[in-house]
C-alpha cells in the first residue's frame, strides 16, 4: 500500500510542477494550484485528495523545489523549473 501511495505523491508532484507558474519565485495560491491538478488528475482517471496533495508540496518544498510561505503563498524555485521540466 505504501508504495501505491509513494507513486501517487510522485505523479502529484510532476502535475503540481507543471501547474505553477513558469517564473521563479512568482507566486500562486494553495487553492488554485489544487484546481489545476485536480482537473489533471480527472483527466489521467484518478481522484487527487488533499492528503497526497499536501504531502506532495511538503516534499516538494524539502526537495526546494517550490517554497511554500504558507497557503496563499506558494512559489516555484529555479531549481524545481529545471527538475521537472
Amino acid at each position: 500500500m505504501l508504495e501505491k501511495e509513494e507513486f501517487m505523491i510522485l505523479r502529484v508532484k510532476r502535475l503540481i510542477m507543471e501547474s505553477v507558474p513558469y517564473e521563479p519565485g512568482r507566486p500562486t495560491d494553495g487553492d488554485t494550484l489544487f484546481g489545476h491538478v485536480s482537473s489533471y488528475c480527472d483527466e489521467l482517471g484518478f481522484m487527487l485528495t488533499d492528503p497526497v496533495f499536501r504531502n506532495a508540496i511538503k516534499e516538494l518544498h524539502n526537495e526546494q523545489c517550490i517554497y511554500r510561505f504558507n497557503d496563499k503563498d506558494i512559489r516555484p524555485t529555479q531549481y524545481g523549473l529545471n527538475k521537472y521540466r
